[in-house]
């Protein structure tokens, strides 16, 4: 039975208040078993200062584990690198000096680095490029009267201890506006931060002075506020459970700038130039932004920023990029006879400004074609739940939207004509901040691609493996992956349609880098193709998941993250290793063969100790060592009869002498299927 709008709105928001505001549960971010990194790669522990100001330079150390050797450090952002020589700078295993160049003109908002070393590539970091005066934490800042005075605007890099407060101290003038924001979750830690502004002479908290979990910034807060009169105020920032730890760092921007949530519209068309506005709760008198959105397939978003009065940038919001028609709600549309007209395949940004709004949408779809509607709101950074009603033309209630998951229609009308989408709040809030986009597409076939790493090495002239993780949706045809974004990369594999065992990739995709590829870090993206009811469908794979666990679990992890994929470039080795087992998998209490495969540079020779990695529990293998000049050895695998069923990711690592010097080698990881 369907309820009416009105009776399943309120009934939404009586359940809603008792349980939870936190409304439908975010989708999940599963993705394949997680494959472990090469366990000499670099390990980089959180980046202090985590961000600088653009058109400046910084002398920055890293900190984590075997950052010896360094060959570079890869950024998101240009900027000019450079490692110190001096003081044995690159021999420490446990920190480096890197040196930051910065150009004025670099985009400012949230970036990645990784270093490369002669043993691997590193896991990913934020790091943020901003446009005001950064300035540090000094330290002793923890009760109110030792607050640290901050001259504004500027950014303050700070980090909370264990149960800790830390109080910075502003001046301000009689009717002076002044934003506060903190970038702390949104950095990739579990830091939940709270921001608390006092009265520096009595100690008292300033009414409406308090902010925790600010709409749409994944529970950082934000607020600005008008100072009544001039004098001394403190903001006081800790975690909402008084915890604290190296990687509870926090960004504290401060100044007259607006705070925006979302562009409006929230998506553009590829290759199309928009005039994009801000949706926020402070972005009165921001002129609007001439975009022109790349055309590039392999950009997911760009970042614009909000410029207030003042003249101060606001932080950036991302603004999407579609390959869809996208047009914006015109006002009035609060009733059926005053829907807007959205084009199919297309989408519309909309905003819910007022308490209890109702926005209405027409749209022409063909008799028996099955159409798929869609919002999209905190994937995008919106704080907005939506409800949809899809009406006929006469108004009549045909689907709902429910509580299970993101807000979705699944929609084949029986005739050709108009139908309209009624958008409302879930909650019937409405505001500023308060935007959405709908999506209105023909559901067509398709297939999603996925890895358990997203970072590997591979010497010049030498290839590495992936395996690589297939969902399909409605579609069983062969899927062609391919290595893309990168020249000096290629590889291909054919993924068949015969669905894998379960948790096991559906093909492994192998990559060969040039002899000549630069030394270093690099990055890449795996692309997949494939011929549905004839028409070609491409995919990129993601990393999505993978990226949302290396921030803490972070919900939304900067879009750009979504696709990429990190390489350290070695130089060419004296040999590389590869291997394979014998059987396509293994049974419990049956020994199973495997044979390693040794590729030699010219006039190396010597023997090859092998050591194996990533073997399950009850299974062993029976190792030996590639003689000198040869190229091949054979093992047994001792699967027991109690070796758990399931699979593992296993790798050999190889250990010669070359010219005196120990050189370790790792072979690209194989996966290892158990089942009775």
């Amino acid at each position: 039975m369907l309820l009416s709008h009105t009776c399943r709105c309120g009934l939404l928001c009586v359940l809603l208040a008792v349980i939870t505001i936190g409304a439908r549960p975010a989708s999940a971010q599963k993705g394949p078993p997680p494959i472990p990194p090469n366990p000499q790669a670099p390990t980089l522990k959180p980046v202090f200062p985590l961000g600088m100001k653009r058109g400046t330079t910084l002398d920055l150390t890293l900190t984590g584990t075997n950052l010896a050797e360094p060959t570079g450090l890869w950024t998101s952002f240009p900027a000019k690198v450079t490692i110190p020589t001096e003081n044995n700078n690159g021999k420490d295993n446990a920190k480096l000096l890197v040196h930051l160049e910065v150009p004025k003109d670099a985009p400012m908002g949230f970036h990645t680095i990784a270093l490369a070393t002669t043993r691997g590539m590193s896991n990913y970091r934020l790091f943020c490029l901003d446009d005001l005066p950064e300035l540090l934490q000094a330290g002793k800042n923890n009760t109110k009267e030792t607050a640290q005075a901050v001259a504004h605007p500027a950014v303050v890099a700070g980090k909370v201890t264990a149960e800790a407060n830390d109080y910075y101290k502003v001046t301000a003038k009689a009717g002076e506006r002044i934003s506060f924001e903190v970038l702390g979750r949104r950095l990739g830690s579990a830091f939940d931060p709270q921001l608390t502004l006092f009265d520096a002479k009595s100690g008292r908290e300033l009414p409406g002075g308090h902010s925790n979990d600010a709409p749409g910034l994944q529970t950082d807060p934000r607020l600005t506020y008008t100072f009544k009169d001039a004098g001394d105020y403190l903001v006081e920032i800790r975690d909402v459970s008084y915890r604290g730890g190296e990687d509870f760092i926090y960004r504290l921007r401060i100044g007259d700038f607006p705070c925006a949530t979302t562009p409006l519209p929230m998506a553009i068309k590829r290759g199309s130039k928009v005039a994009v506005n801000f949706a926020g709760p402070t972005v009165d008198g921001v002129t609007p932004i001439e975009v022109t959105a790349p055309a590039d397939p392999l950009l997911s978003c760009v970042y614009v920023a909000p410029k207030g009065p003042s003249g101060l940038y606001g932080w950036p919001v991302s603004l999407a990029l579609s390959d869809l028609e996208e047009v914006v709600e015109q006002e009035p549309n609060d009733e059926l006879s005053k829907a807007n007209r959205v084009p199919v395949p297309g989408a519309v940004t909309g905003r819910f400004e007022k308490k209890d709004d109702a926005d209405f949408f027409i749209f022409a779809l063909k008799k028996g074609q099955r159409y798929l509607l869609e919002a999209h709101t905190q994937d995008l950074h919106s704080p907005t739940e939506v409800d949809m009603v899809l009406l006929d033309a006469k108004g009549t209630q045909l689907q709902a939207s429910n509580l299970q998951g993101p807000p979705r229609l699944d929609f084949t009308p029986t005739a050709d004509g108009d139908f309209v989408l009624k958008m409302k709040h879930l909650l019937l809030w409405g505001g500023p901040a308060e935007t959405y986009r709908v999506t209105i597409t023909p559901y067509e076939p398709g297939f999603d691609l996925a890895v358990g790493i997203d970072r590997f090495d591979v010497g010049q002239g030498a290839t590495f493996t992936i395996p690589i993780f297939a969902t399909r949706r409605d579609y069983a045809g062969p899927i062609e992956v391919s290595v893309i974004g990168n020249p000096k990369l290629t590889g291909q594999v054919t993924l068949p349609a015969t669905p894998p065992q379960p948790n096991m990739p559906n093909g492994t995709l192998t990559i060969t880098a040039a002899a000549d590829t630069p030394i270093g870090p690099t990055e890449f993206r795996i692309q997949g193709k494939a011929t549905i009811n004839g028409k070609e469908v491409v995919s990129i794979l993601s990393v999505r998941a993978l990226a949302s666990q290396s921030l803490a679990a972070l919900p939304v992890p900067p879009r750009p993250m979504d696709e990429r994929l990190g390489l350290a470039v070695k130089a060419a080795p004296p040999f590389t290793l590869t291997f394979k087992f014998d059987e396509a998998s293994a049974t419990p209490g049956k020994p199973i063969g495997l044979t390693v495969t040794a590729t030699r540079a010219a006039g190396f020779t010597e023997e090859i100790a092998l050591t194996a990695n990533g073997l399950p529990a009850n299974v062993k293998l029976m190792l030996v060592n590639i003689p000198a000049n040869m190229t091949e050895a054979k093992m047994t695998l001792n699967v027991e009869a109690n070796a758990p069923v399931g699979m593992s990711m296993v790798t050999l690592t190889g250990k010669a002498k070359v010219k005196g010097q120990d050189v370790t080698i790792n072979s690209a990881p194989v996966p290892l299927t158990i089942k009775k």
